[in-house]
């Protein structure tokens, strides 16, 4: 006899969980560039099996996340300036096609779906929530990259936003920052929402540039600070 519908519930399973949250704390910064990672303490913190952590572990190393270190052990990636660079522009060469095939090749679920995303960043925008802001901008991304229709390039970004994002603190930190990011992201949409291939390509292109600009100043930043205090 099957459940009613109202109490059936679907739970990802438990490397998925784990995944999500190690994966999440990176992205917000609570384990910071060059952290180690103690698997034991982690097994404790999560209530889990070593080898269950190791899977997950080495699925954030393949993305780029983490990284080993002498000796044996692992550390949150540094992102260099050099490394933020390269990052940049892969993703200004890559995610404008994206963008351009949402435009050509979505479907009225899928661009509907892009609306609503974008509305919940917007909404988000209003809070102080910085991990409700950072969710609903990966939303975002993830409904052009599921309306552009082209899974490999779609595999090619997907990997790429995970490295970007242990630089989105550096951008996301800069004063106006959140409101230039809200101006531009919504020029995407209503690029698309119009239907204007050129207009949403080169939209996509400004916000960038835009982001690489910020986060190449605050890395500047940063790495300035770090000199000093070694000095």
């Amino acid at each position: 006899m099957k459940a009613p519908k109202s109490v059936v519930r679907v739970v990802a399973p438990l490397r998925q969980q784990v995944y999500g949250i190690l994966h999440e704390a990176i992205a917000q910064g609570h384990f910071k560039p060059g952290q180690r990672l103690v698997e034991r303490e982690l097994c404790e913190t999560l209530q889990i099996s070593r080898p269950l952590l190791r899977e997950v572990l080495r699925n954030l190393e393949a993305e780029g996340l983490i990284r080993p270190v002498e000796p044996r052990g692992l550390e949150v990636a540094r992102i260099t300036i050099e490394d933020a660079h390269n990052i940049y522009e892969i993703r200004l060469a890559l995610e404008g096609t994206a963008v351009a095939g949402f435009v050509r090749s979505a479907s009225d679920a899928q661009r509907q779906a892009l609306h609503v995303a974008f509305a919940n960043f917007e909404e988000a925008c209003k809070t102080e929530d910085s991990k409700l802001v950072h969710t609903s901008k990966n939303r975002f991304y993830e409904a052009i990259l599921a309306g552009c229709n082209n899974p490999l390039l779609s595999d090619f970004l997907t990997s790429l936003h995970s490295r970007i994002q242990l630089l989105r603190g550096a951008s996301l930190s800069e004063p106006n920052r959140l409101p230039n990011t809200l101006k531009e992201l919504r020029a995407i949409h209503d690029a698309i929402c119009a239907n204007d291939e050129a207009l949403a390509k080169r939209a996509c292109n400004i916000h960038i540039r835009n982001a690489a600009r910020v986060t190449k100043e605050a890395l500047e930043r940063q790495q300035q600070v770090v000199e000093e205090i070694e000095s």
